[in-house]
């Protein structure tokens, strides 16, 4: 069995690099950490009734970057330092202590609104059971029970 080489000139020129084979065209992008990135142009109008290429507004850029940047997990952009990265980190992890105390008070308020109708229903309850004066709870008009008819037994066999 022959093996086959796939020699630098082939994938300098062919499918090695391009990867299409077929589709919609495809344009390499590069992220200002070096990554490459093979996809379709996004185009969108913005606001002032220009057409721009989406991908290069994330920040993506159309030739390998000279001086390659450090990637942030804060903000999900680029930075030039590491204590930039670190700044923009901080920043962030702030922002998500301030809302979750934030959410906890929003909760606390919340859970003290509920509590005060649950407890008005069960002051509601109460009366009407020591009004009965047997203490049996009485039948709400409303909600009477239903009965949930039986299925025969050739039904249910047929159900199976």
């Amino acid at each position: 069995m022959a093996k086959f080489k796939v020699t630098p000139q082939i994938e300098a020129t062919g499918y090695g690099l391009s990867g299409d084979i077929g589709g919609l065209p495809k344009t390499t992008y590069y992220t200002p950490d070096g990554r490459v990135i093979r996809t379709i142009v996004n185009f969108h109008t913005n606001t002032a009734g220009q057409v721009r290429d989406a991908n290069l507004d994330k920040g993506w850029l159309l030739s390998r970057p000279a001086v390659l940047k450090l990637f942030c997990k804060g903000c999900d952009r680029w930075h030039d330092t590491t204590l930039e990265v670190k700044a923009c980190v901080d920043r962030q992890k702030r922002f998500i202590q301030g809302m979750n105390r934030q959410a906890e008070r929003e909760r606390k308020t919340e859970d003290k609104e509920r509590i005060a109708v649950l407890e008005k229903q069960i002051a509601e309850l109460r009366a009407k059971v020591e009004g009965n004066g047997h203490g049996q709870v009485l039948q709400s008009e409303v909600n009477e029970p239903t009965q949930v008819p039986r299925l025969s037994r050739a039904k249910r066999q047929s159900g199976r």
